[in-house]
């Protein structure tokens, strides 16, 4: 019976080193993540973000840097880059020795010069590629950096600033610099150029104190809407007049006052279009997108889920889709029936000239993939033989041991 328990441990022993053998051969994923320099910025100071890649090796790659060209401005020169809208870096690297070089750890370091107070948000996306010209595994982390300090407190020292140098704020400027509440959590970030916000309050709150500041120093603000909120669906506006009275914004902050959450939930659980990428990355609390689709696309498949599924949403926009630029909103509605939310896509179709000249650069593109492809098959033929051999001659010497252990362990049995 001793014997018979020896053999099993021995068996069971191989197969565990067979197991761990094999594990070492096993696909890992790698990280690509985002990296500043430090973590606040004053305004007009230098950006340093670093793209680092861990886990895994590459022996080439294709990265697209989202940024938000209205807090930052790209100032490097890198090779192998290319600035697209003004908005996003498109940076291609490949191993010129054919994959006996590959990297890991830090890709590229890109620098960016600091434009306007508020959060600046970096996104991160690509392909990574293996010797055996196989798409690696990677998952991707994005980052924030803050410029400037708190705004209400640097307001009298930036307006006094203003008006030192002497700024050519023009005068028919209506858009707002600054949009701050004493609650938290309104939805987008605010930008400028986006005018409809969104914010969830407690019964309890019958006021909200706001701070706006207009580009313009001189430019007229008022706001409507802030005081005596009811329950239920509130709308708080903020218009800006010119200073010479010929232009006019209006913001736009839709309040639910509610002590059930839930009920005016209008946040996506996931937003996501077939064959196409959104710009930036989905986030729930990101309520602005870019797209860009071939001439030959008319409609498009939209995935919207609410994270309330008794939420409604609306989809429009999407089909007969024109050349040039197209908006697609998605709407959702809360379950309470009023609570609204936005997203927004400003989908750009591109012309006959675009898609040919784009269809060209990404032919171009392969041209060059397929050439580092086959130079690295090449020069790894005959690693891949001796990994070959020496797996099959593990694999003999361990059908070996296990045949051997198992005839004298049986032996001994039979004998007795």
């Amino acid at each position: 019976m001793k014997d018979k328990i020896k053999i099993i441990c021995v068996i069971i022993y191989l197969f565990i080193i067979c197991s761990i053998y094999s594990t070492t051969y096993a696909i890992t994923e790698g990280t690509v993540y985002l990296q500043s320099d430090k973590s606040t910025f004053k305004k007009g100071e230098e950006i340093e973000i670093t793209v680092f890649l861990e886990n895994i090796k590459t022996v080439s790659f294709s990265t697209y840097l989202y940024f938000d060209n209205s807090k930052v401005e790209y100032i490097s020169d890198l090779e192998n880059t290319n600035i697209v809208d003004n908005n996003h870096i498109v940076f291609v690297w490949y191993d010129i020795s054919g994959g006996s070089n590959p990297k890991q750890g830090e890709l590229a370091k890109f620098k960016f010069r600091a434009k306007e107070d508020g959060m600046a948000t970096f996104n991160i996306e690509g392909e990574f590629y293996n010797e055996a010209r196989e798409v690696l595994q990677t998952k991707f982390k994005d980052i924030q950096i803050q410029i400037g300090e708190n705004v209400v407190e640097q307001y009298e020292i930036k307006e006094n600033t203003q008006n030192e140098q002497n700024i050519d704020v023009r005068k028919d400027n209506a858009m707002l610099e600054v949009l701050r509440l004493d609650k938290e959590g309104i939805i987008p970030n605010f930008d400028k150029n986006i005018y409809d916000y969104y914010l969830t309050v407690n019964n309890d709150v019958d006021y909200i104190d706001i701070l706006a500041i207009s580009e313009n120093r001189n430019s007229n603000i008022e706001i409507i809407g802030n005081n005596n909120l009811k329950e239920g669906l509130n709308v708080i506006t903020i218009k800006v007049i010119s200073e010479d009275k010929t232009q006019s914004r209006e913001y736009k902050i839709q309040v639910t006052k509610t002590n059930n959450i839930e009920l005016a939930n209008t946040n996506l659980e996931n937003l996501a279009i077939e064959g196409i990428l959104l710009n930036p990355p989905f986030d729930t609390n990101i309520t602005h997108y870019k797209i860009y689709v071939p001439n030959n696309i008319t409609n498009l498949n939209i995935l919207a889920i609410p994270q309330n599924e008794n939420a409604n949403v609306e989809i429009s926009g999407k089909d007969n889709l024109k050349e040039g630029i197209n908006i697609i909103n998605v709407i959702v509605t809360a379950q309470n029936g009023f609570s609204e939310r936005k997203y927004e896509i400003n989908c750009y179709k591109r012309n006959e000239k675009e898609e040919k000249d784009f269809q060209k650069e990404e032919k171009e593109n392969m041209e060059q993939l397929e050439k580092i492809y086959e130079t690295q098959q090449v020069s790894n033929t005959n690693e891949i033989e001796e990994q070959y051999i020496f797996k099959v001659i593990i694999a003999a010497i361990l059908s070996i041991c296990v045949i051997t252990v198992f005839a004298i362990y049986w032996g001994k049995y039979l004998k007795k």
